[in-house]
């Protein structure tokens, strides 16, 4: 009845993204080597493990990918069948590609992308729910509002976090004509669109902060349990790393409840917004 395709863009060539957020470049080997790293402890592993397998992820790489990490690339599709590399050159291809991919694979009437930038992770679960909220819809998004967010450096925090429109929706809609997730992805246009489902209290995602993020700054709030960490199956060399470094709730209560009010009243009004749309 439906396909349903996970859609990640990685080292894309593009004419105005030349450094991170700490000025150092960006699409060198050392930054292909870190970038591959979280993605293989972070993306990678909680998408090998969701719950419901019945999808295909496509992960566009840049066309002038070294050798090097081709192979490394190559070793994480012959361990995951649902991973599918994809080589293009540079981000003007990349929605053009994701249209021609799809088309090649597409038998059902209806299909779901889902949106995933390369260092974040889903919940096991994430796959399974967005399918759940499948109803034969013509056009619908799926919007999980509440998440987690993990700073990995240069502190370690683990906390909760909500977005409307955030960098994890999903689209359901036909097959005849269809658009994908990306095509509403820039301008915050999903704010303009009324086909919009928007679920609360289920943290499906987890953003992931590091130092080579070039807009992402850590905005979590509430203190929680390490464990619901479990439920995103980061890679376990990593989680024992990560555990011991943990700091205090206590060291940033005042930045939470910043943090929290401030998410409050943007997810609100946003919500507000979107139901003077319908």
């Amino acid at each position: 009845m439906f396909q349903h395709f996970v859609i990640t863009r990685f080292n894309l060539r593009k004419k105005d993204w030349q450094t991170t957020r700490t000025n150092t470049e960006v699409l060198t080997d050392k930054w292909m080597e870190n970038r591959l790293a979280l993605f293989e402890n972070f993306c990678f592993s909680s998408l090998k493990s969701q719950t419901e397998k019945n999808f295909t992820w496509l992960v566009f790489f840049d066309a002038t990918t070294p050798d090097v990490f081709r192979q490394v690339i190559t070793r994480l599709q012959n361990e995951f069948s649902s991973f599918v590399p994809v080589y293009i050159d540079g981000m003007d291809a990349f929605l053009p590609s994701i249209v021609t991919e799809i088309q090649t694979r597409l038998t059902q009437p209806y299909l779901i992308t889902s949106r995933l930038d390369n260092d974040d992770s889903l919940h096991q679960d994430y796959i399974k729910e967005v399918q759940l909220a499948f109803a034969k819809q013509d056009f619908m998004a799926i919007d999980f509002i509440d998440g987690l967010t993990l700073e990995v450096e240069p502190k370690v925090r683990i906390a909760k976090r909500s977005h409307v429109h955030n960098p994890f929706l999903s689209l359901i809609e036909k097959s005849d004509g269809f658009k994908t997730v990306w095509t509403h992805e820039r301008h915050g246009q999903w704010s303009k669109v009324k086909q919009v489902t928007a679920i609360r209290n289920k943290p499906m995602w987890m953003s992931v902060i590091h130092m080579e993020n070039k807009i992402n700054d850590f905005d979590g709030y509430s203190k929680i349990d390490w464990k619901e960490i479990e439920a995103f199956n980061l890679d376990k060399g990593v989680l024992e790393t990560l555990q011991p470094k943990v700091v205090t709730f206590d060291s940033w209560k005042r930045q939470s409840l910043k943090n929290q009010l401030r998410a409050n009243w943007k997810v609100g009004f946003k919500l507000l917004k979107r139901k003077l749309l319908s």
